[in-house]
Formats: C-alpha cells, structure tokens, sequence
C-alpha cells in the first residue's frame, strides 16, 4: 500500500517532500461539509494565521488589542479568525496583514530540517507531518480583510514601487 510513498522523489528536496500536504490542502479547500476530523486539521492553520498576525503585530508596534479563533457569520461570510489592533500605521500594516505568509519560510524550514540527514525513506511520521503542514498551507495566504489592510501602507507600497522603477530604468 504504502510503495508509492518509498519513491525518492517525495524526499529529493523539501518542494517535493511539502507536495503532499499541498494537495490535502487544496482538497480541504473544496471540502464544503467537512467531517469533524478535517475541522480540526482546519483550525489548527487558523490559530497559526491568527497567530502570526498577533505576534507580528506585536513586533511592529500595531499593538493587537483582541483576538477571536471563534467562527462567526458578519455579513453574509463566515469569519474563521480575527486579531484586533489599536496602532496599525502606514508603516506596520503591510507587515501586520501580510504576516500570515510567513508560515511559508517556516514550513519550508521545517521540511528541510526533515530532510537535513540526506536521502530518507518513508516512515509513518511523515503522514502526520503532511496533515499539520497541509492546513499551514491552506491558511497562510491573506484573507481579503488582510490586503484591505495592506493599503493602509500605500505611502510605503508607492515608495518602494518607484524605487524599483528607478532601479529598472537604470539597468534597462
């Protein structure tokens, strides 16, 4: 049952070895009536999401004033998660809302690590690697609420494009 899995592909490098947590979270993405087991999985990339959020904003001074890993309808949508902040600035927002990308470096991290000892094998731990990470990749993209903060920093984001205008005019 398990051959498949014994191919070196999967542990040729961290890419592959995160494929199949990948796949399980895009198929957690299409999973409207999901048993209680996946709910789980899902609510573990939530708490990360909401989680890289407080911490990051912590960091950056935009000083999270409340957080909800509750779901809750408001407005016609269902909200997973929320953080409250009381000092989001054109300077932190960017980085406030964008946090919960930064479950990509870690998982990443965390598969190369996996991998550090040189070729593996499959062994039944991995399963469960690929259910924790899937539902990280699942969640670590920002919701819509997050890149309607993200132009809270459009000062910055403008700055930061002209720079870069700059910088291919000037090596073009």
């Amino acid at each position: 049952m398990t051959e498949f899995l014994n191919s070196n592909l999967l542990f040729a490098s961290p890419v592959c070895y995160l494929a199949p947590s990948v796949l399980l979270g895009v198929f957690m993405a299409f999973q409207q009536r999901a048993w209680t087991g996946m709910k789980c999985l899902q609510f573990t990339g939530v708490l990360v999401h909401e989680m890289l959020h407080f911490i990051v904003g912590l960091v950056t001074m935009a000083r999270p004033s409340s957080m909800s890993i509750v779901p809750r309808a408001d407005g016609g949508r269902l909200v997973l998660g929320s953080v409250g902040f009381v000092g989001l600035n054109w300077m932190n927002a960017w980085i406030t809302a964008l946090a919960p990308l930064l479950a990509l470096p870690i998982v990443y991290g965390l598969a190369n690590w996996r991998l550090a000892q040189g070729p593996q094998h499959f062994q039944w731990g991995d399963i469960l690697i690929w259910l924790l990470f899937a539902p990280q990749c699942l969640n670590c993209w920002p919701s819509r609420a997050d890149w309607k903060l993200v132009l809270i920093s459009w000062p910055l984001i403008a700055l930061l494009a002209a720079s870069f205008a700059v910088w291919l005019w000037g090596h073009g």
